[in-house]
């Protein structure tokens, strides 16, 4: 089993679930060798039997899972019957494969576990080999390289000591599948090149294209184009030799990204094109995807920007049509995993139910022929027996659970152990908040009050007006300030009470633009409204008027004077969308991501020089989210801002 390994377009080692299936690699007609193992089932028993199913089982991998898993489960159950132990872990493995295939990772992992412990009680060195390997393919599925790397040496080791070619050809290429996701390419390199020795001894041309496209993959990455193209070349040479289609278009692919990167435009346009054609004949989307987005950065540096959108384009388009059959082919494989679950626990059911049968007539016959003191000592003994193997059985179940619930702990432990640092910068900023900007405004009322104090008599009545004026709004900032961080600090402990309610849009807007026509009239902006008076949405009033006051006064203090400002909904289905736009001073784009986000506080003075934390926008995003909406701004620099948020328009 190999791992799965990406290049920068597409798969190059496709995940190989069978382990031994020859049969269906060397034959093309499918539905010819399914017809034929199934009339040489109907013929066979014990030992046979069993494997004939696990071919079966192999054959319908690829067009149908269900049908794969029923005859895997159907060879462990006749191997468990007949007590042929090699048949039961080779069972295991096909139902460890498939589930891993489903993304059941739990599953797979149970199996595998269970495999290898038969493997080891029966000294099967060639399937232990193969457990190993593919315990490192689920170790590596969470992304634990290094555990992957352990589990696949000890593979290695096994296969070696056995001269076990092609064993030793797949952990190879999944070493290095392991170390390039590492980052280490040099080992993994070393590990493609000893898999290069390997398959031109054995003429194994297919796998062979497949290991030197590896290898230009990681020159390309590290930008050793020649080195790159060398290799991407042998391997085409290769495709071409053995009219493996769908490899000439991955190589003529990537050889156009290559001529791409080092300008050769000529040369990057003949490949792409080159696999364009082919991709489109053998319909492999994956690659035209790839090759349309090539294409649109060969005509943008071109500079025919035309034909750039129109491959752009293409490729959006592709992808989209690519993602919506993933994701019906997932939740197909996820119905399969789930059906094949339910059925386990059915044959479970059945065994015991036939366990108890079969008790229950030994006990009938021992009762006729044996006498009631000999049936009791018997009942006793058997018993006890039956006892202490299933309490060796359980203890061996729970050391299992352990191991795996152990496994997963220290993943959860590593996540907790992220999201506590991410918590604690945002605390630490919090508290930046507080310590700096309520000293600012504390610092002007008190600066003003002295200066009121002391030099009473010596004020003219215009500067004991423009003093009252600068400690107004010291002061209402200061209460704006104190409210907002009140506010976040009860969302953030989970102590807001939020009482949603069908309300009229438009009274929220007039009231709030009636609360902030003073100030929005001391720089000479007009605010006004354009919403609909029967406009209803479902919401927490206090939080609404909070979020649209945060946003107003944001607008008013980065107005020009003479400015607009136009509140203004947009019914959209089942939400309401609101719009605070501002033909003021406008945000660069690259601050955009910073203004909802406690870690930055963005802020910058207003256009008569108001100070500000950025915390009120925190505040908005906390409450929209809290009623089930998002919010988000557009602008750009000197041409106005407009924040936008989403309300459900009725209670879900």
């Amino acid at each position: 089993m190999t791992a799965s390994h990406k290049n920068r377009t597409v798969t190059l080692l496709t995940l190989i679930i069978m382990q031994v299936s020859v049969l269906s690699q060397q034959v093309n007609n499918q539905g010819q060798i399914i017809d034929s193992l199934e009339k040489e089932l109907s013929l066979s028993t014990d030992t046979d039997e069993v494997g004939i199913m696990l071919q079966l089982c192999d054959a319908h991998f690829e067009s149908s899972l269900e049908r794969s898993i029923d005859y895997a489960r159907s060879a462990l159950f006749n191997s468990r019957q007949i007590g042929y132990a090699e048949g039961e872990a080779d069972a295991l493995n096909r139902m460890g494969n498939i589930y891993l295939s489903t993304s059941n990772i739990t599953k797979a992992m149970e199996h595998y576990f269970e495999s290898l412990e038969i493997r080891e009680n029966i000294s099967d060195s060639i399937g232990i080999a193969v457990c190993f390997n593919d315990l490192g393919i689920i170790a590596s599925e969470f992304k634990d390289n290094k555990m992957a790397i352990e589990y696949t040496q000890k593979a290695i080791k096994i296969n070696t000591k056995l001269n076990y070619t092609y064993g030793i050809i797949d952990n190879y290429i999944n070493m290095g599948v392991y170390y390039d996701d590492l980052g280490e390419s040099s080992k993994a390199l070393n590990y493609y090149f000893m898999t290069l020795n390997i398959l031109e001894e054995i003429n194994d041309k297919s796998s062979l294209a497949t290991t030197l496209n590896n290898i230009g993959e990681i020159y390309n990455n590290k930008s050793k184009f020649d080195e790159a193209l060398s290799f991407y070349y042998r391997s085409l040479k290769l495709q071409e030799e053995i009219n493996e289609t769908s490899g000439i278009a991955i190589s003529k692919l990537n050889l156009g990204d290559v001529y791409l990167k080092k300008g050769d435009l000529e040369n990057a346009r003949k490949f792409l094109y080159e696999c364009l054609e082919i991709s489109k004949k053998i319909g492999y989307r994956d690659v035209k995807s790839d090759c349309y987005e090539l294409l649109a950065k060969y005509y943008e540096k071109q500079e025919n920007f035309s034909e750039a959108f129109n491959f752009n384009r293409l490729f959006s388009e592709t992808e989209d049509s690519i993602f919506s059959e993933q994701s019906s082919r997932r939740f197909a494989e996820m119905q399969v995993s789930f059906e094949s679950e339910l059925k386990d626990r059915e044959i479970e059911l059945l065994k015991k139910n036939e366990l108890l049968r079969n008790l229950q007539l030994k006990k009938q016959e021992n009762r006729i022929i044996y006498l009631a003191i000999s049936l009791l000592l018997i009942s006793f003994l058997v018993l006890l027996v039956l006892r202490n193997y299933f309490l060796r059985k359980k203890n061996m179940q729970s050391i299992k659970k352990k191991n795996i619930e152990l496994f997963y702990s220290s993943k959860k432990l590593k996540e907790s152990e992220i999201r506590l640092k991410d918590t604690n910068e945002s605390m630490d900023r919090f508290f930046s908040i507080i310590a700096h900007d309520l000293i600012n405004p504390f610092h002007a009322l008190l600066t003003l009050a002295e200066l009121l104090n002391s030099q009473n008599e010596d004020l003219t009545k215009e500067d004991v007006l423009k003093y009252s004026q600068l400690i107004n709004t010291s002061a209402r900032n200061l209460y704006n300030l104190l409210n907002n961080l009140l506010q976040w600090t009860r969302a953030q402990t989970g102590k807001l009470d939020t009482r949603p309610e069908i309300m009229d849009a438009n009274s929220a807007v007039d009231s709030v633009i009636s609360l902030l026509n003073v100030t929005a009239k001391e720089k000479y902006v007009e605010l006004f409204s354009v919403i609909d008076a029967n406009q209803k949405i479902y919401c927490d009033k206090n939080l609404l008027l909070t979020i649209l006051r945060n946003l107003i006064n944001n607008a008013i203090k980065y107005s020009n004077k003479g400015g607009k400002i136009e509140v203004s909904t947009a019914d959209k289905n089942e939400i309401i969308e609101f719009s605070v736009k501002d033909n003021g001073i406008g945000i660069p784009t690259e601050n955009l991501e910073k203004l909802f986000n406690i870690k930055y506080s963005f802020s910058t003075k207003g256009t008569s020089n108001e100070e500000g934390t950025g915390l009120g926008l925190i505040l908005c995003k906390e409450f929209i989210e809290i009623m089930g909406g998002k919010i988000w701004a557009e602008s750009a620099a000197d041409t106005g801002t407009t924040f936008k948020f989403t309300i459900p328009k009725k209670m879900n």
